[in-house]
């Protein structure tokens, strides 16, 4: 075993483990504008929190004197000035460029809040938002969507059934009169099942489909204005973006500062929200800083140059829990963070060697030699859990995987190195995003050490966000790469996009049979029938170890208590900058 020395002194300053209350929230949306990527566990706030507390997402009390709330139906002047770890890629959310997780200082400010569905937190159930209502046919091969009637973009144009027809073509099926080039984010999770988008009237929309798709209405669908694409064209709507969601962007510096305010014709309000939770913001205004460096955000903090920080070390974290003048709050997410392994490539692209990873033995040895449980508890906040590939939340996840665990055993890890041919092991390179992940360079190092340990040499590479997802959709980079896939309660978006030999963010394509059983999840509607295949999918995934399997992340926020935020979503990983408000005076 690993001298635990190391875990040792990165662990001084951990406190005692802190009591754990549960937190309400969000869910991912369907046909929506954004998703809260991440996870939760229960969903209703405790009403015994200790008197002069304020209670977490994440479900840590943040100590100090309660911080007192607006009245629900204050909207303020305010400026919210937030610091980021990294940049998003595009500000067309259905780019290639500005679709994923990375893209959220975007996505979920700019566009969300503006789906179609929402995500009911009772049932988990999608439910009309910015549609009126939505009927689907009895052979599941049509949905008609009914808008809400006088709903605006930000740039004033109305938001009409022609708008939303033209979001499917433009962003999903390639069907782009005005630029039958432009290359759509969201391809592979519409255009399997989807067949065309038909306008009944100003305010009703058809989607017709191929074949039967049990999650059509889960999948992400960014409403874009039309008129307004087709007259400025995709390179100045990607520079400009308009959406219809909370805040509409004023400016936008790439890598220093995004700039947005409160857009005031949305049509929720505090003390009359939409479906699923979200009304207009608080604040008016909202100042967005990148600063990659955890640290230096930290200053920024203590500086007064901030409000909120985003994405803090754990063990910074924890030496601010006594700090009276910030809230330190634990995001629990149930977003597979992993290792991908690129098996799309024939040859090493460094080496020039044919491609080791392509044998499942040597996936299994990489696996083996990870000490999953000394990073969860020597590097991040303890409270993650282990990852299956999928959200351990989700519909169809296996009863029984976690007995089929990779555990830390590097000598298992160096006999199945030597049965595949490698006794003196290989040298491979691993890439990862700036500031994108929390603890993202610790973890890579650790990770490295321990496949160096059994010959599987490893460096590491840091990228921007945007060159790490850019190049993972095209599989040009690799042969390992630190990265994070989608969560929620239904594991077949995740499917789409990571697993099935089709997605954009798979570079290791599973056999055939996954993809069929994928395809077949998506049209059976039993629900024991369902889980039973998607369980099989997961576990199939797992058992021919196509990533290296690390944790469902806990994302650290800092807010200085001039503000309150009690978290609306039961699962997230980002602020709720719509649910922020100033402390009164």
């Amino acid at each position: 075993m690993q001298d635990r020395s190391y875990w040792s002194r990165l662990a001084n300053d951990r406190v005692t483990r802190r009591r754990v209350l549960r937190t309400a929230g969000l869910g991912g949306v369907g046909l929506t504008a954004a998703a809260l990527i991440g996870c939760g566990s229960d969903d209703e706030t405790p009403s015994d929190s200790p008197a002069g507390t304020s209670v977490t997402a994440g479900g840590t009390a943040a100590t100090g004197t309660a911080a007192t709330a607006a009245p629900a139906s204050m909207l303020s002047d305010a400026t919210l000035t937030s610091a980021i770890g990294s940049d998003i890629g595009s500000g067309d959310p259905q780019s290639l460029g500005g679709t994923g997780g990375g893209n959220w200082p975007n996505t979920s400010t700019h566009f969300g809040g503006a789906g179609l569905l929402a995500v009911d937190q009772d049932t988990r159930e999608m439910i009309p938002n910015l549609a009126e209502s939505v009927e689907e046919s009895p052979d599941h091969l049509a949905f008609t969507y009914k808008l809400r009637p006088n709903l605006k973009f930000q740039n004033g144009d109305p938001l009409m059934a022609e708008d939303v027809k033209f979001s499917m073509d433009r962003g999903a099926l390639g069907q782009a009169e005005y630029n039958p080039d432009y290359e759509g984010g969201h391809a592979s999770q519409f255009a399997a099942s989807v067949e065309r988008a038909e306008v009944i009237d100003d305010l009703t929309v058809k989607f017709i489909l191929k074949k039967p798709d049990i999650v059509f209405k889960r999948r992400s669908l960014f409403l874009v204005p039309k008129a307004h694409i087709e007259s400025v064209g995709d390179v100045e709507f990607a520079a400009n973006p308009v959406g219809a969601g909370y805040f509409r962007q004023v400016s936008r510096v790439p890598d220093s500062e995004i700039v947005s305010e409160r857009f005031d014709e949305y049509p929720g309000t505090p003390d009359s929200p939409m479906p699923d939770g979200g009304h207009l913001p608080y604040i008016k205004r909202l100042v967005q800083k990148v600063i990659p460096d955890s640290q230096a955000r930290l200053a920024a903090l203590q500086a007064g140059e901030v409000d909120l920080v985003h994405n803090v070390s754990s063990d910074v974290a924890r030496q601010l829990e006594s700090d009276g003048d910030v809230q330190v709050m634990y995001l629990p997410g149930d977003q597979p963070m992993h290792i991908h392994i690129n098996t799309a490539m024939e040859t090493d692209p460094d080496t020039g060697i044919p491609n080791p990873w392509r044998d499942v033995r040597v996936r299994r040895a990489a696996n083996l030699a990870l000490d999953l449980d000394g990073i969860i508890e020597g590097i991040l906040t303890g409270r993650e859990r282990p990852s299956y590939g999928s959200s351990s939340t989700g519909v169809g996840f296996p009863a029984d995987i976690e007995a089929k665990r990779y555990g830390y055993d590097p000598a298992e890890a160096k006999k199945l190195l030597d049965a595949a041919g490698f006794t003196d092991g290989f040298d491979a390179k691993m890439y990862g995003p700036i500031g994108r992940w929390p603890n993202t360079r610790p973890v890579m190092e650790v990770a490295a050490q321990n496949l160096t340990d059994v010959g599987i040499k490893t460096s590491i590479q840091e990228l921007q966000y945007q060159e790490v997802t850019t190049r993972i959709k095209d599989d040009s980079l690799g042969p390992l790469v630190f990265f994070g896939m989608s969560g929620g309660d239904d594991p077949g978006l995740n499917f789409r996009y990571g697993y099935h030999s089709t997605g954009n963010y798979n570079m290791s394509p599973p056999a055939a049979e996954v993809d069929a059983l994928i395809e077949q999840s998506e049209s059976e509607f039993d629900p024991e029938a369902r889980a039973e295949i998607l369980s099989q999918v997961i576990t199939r995934f797992y058992e021919d170890a196509h990533w290296i399997f690390l944790y469902e992340p806990v994302t650290v926020v800092v807010l200085n208590k001039k503000w309150l935020w009690t978290p609306h979503a039961r699962t997230l990983s980002n602020p709720e900058y719509w649910n922020i408000q100033p402390v009164e005076a």
